[in-house]
């Protein structure tokens, strides 16, 4: 069976090498609201933190690695990187201090808002409608498509699921239920498509659309 590589707040960091779409089905199972926890029903929640920590801590030890063996090493030219050393090390000093905040995302249904907190702090409180699962594609100098699998919304950091693989059947399917699960709105990665399932609308959409049939927008 699949287990995340790390658990509780560090659930998202992607340090291992395996491919982590291929795992995201089995860790649906272990947790139907994955990558959520949760708090009372229909309140789902998730706390983690960036991971642009262990990426800063790696460009540090990085540059201070090779700045040791610049200055151990027989000295031929006049050639002089420790500033480049120095800017290195105070740049992965500075990701990994200024995302070292726990971050707090709550999907509440119950009063039909998200709301985001960074140290405790509330940051953004929006409703259902502007928070979203959603397939990115990019493309390659080649023209091959590759495909990430992401949570976002108004004034949200993206929470990346799984990211650049040609897998887009599995991770559509996956993309699918967790939307489904956490009862979000899913788009695919085209902005106009029939495979949007929308299921929470604008409020002031209600009215002027009450007759209208959204058809496979609103089916899984």
């Amino acid at each position: 069976m699949a287990k995340a590589i790390l658990k509780g707040p560090l659930v998202l960091w992607h340090c291992s090498f395996a491919s982590r779409e291929k795992n995201l089905p089995e860790l649906l199972k272990e947790n139907k609201y994955f990558p959520f926890q949760v708090q009372q029903p229909k309140v789902f929640v998730i706390e983690y933190y960036k991971d642009m920590i262990w990426k800063g801590l790696v460009i540090f030890l990085l540059s201070l690695g090779l700045s040791i063996l610049h200055f151990k090493a027989p000295r031929q030219g006049t050639q002089d990187f420790t500033i480049f050393f120095v800017f290195g090390m105070l740049t992965g000093l500075w990701l990994s201090i200024s995302n070292i905040h726990k971050r707090r995302l709550i999907i509440n249904h119950i009063k039909e808002v998200y709301q985001f907190y960074i140290k405790g702090i509330l940051w953004q409180e929006g409703p259902l409608h502007q928070i979203y699962v959603r397939l990115i594609a990019q493309t390659d100098a080649y023209g091959k498509r590759y495909y990430s699998l992401i949570i976002n919304g108004y004034r949200l950091e993206v929470l990346t699921l799984a990211a650049l693989t040609d897998q887009f059947e599995l991770l559509d399917s996956v993309g699918r239920r967790i939307a489904r699960n956490l009862n979000l709105n899913f788009f695919d990665y085209e902005d106009v498509s029939t495979r949007h399932v929308i299921r929470h609308l604008p409020p002031e959409r209600y009215d002027d659309d009450d007759d209208m049939d959204y058809g496979e927008n609103t089916s899984v």
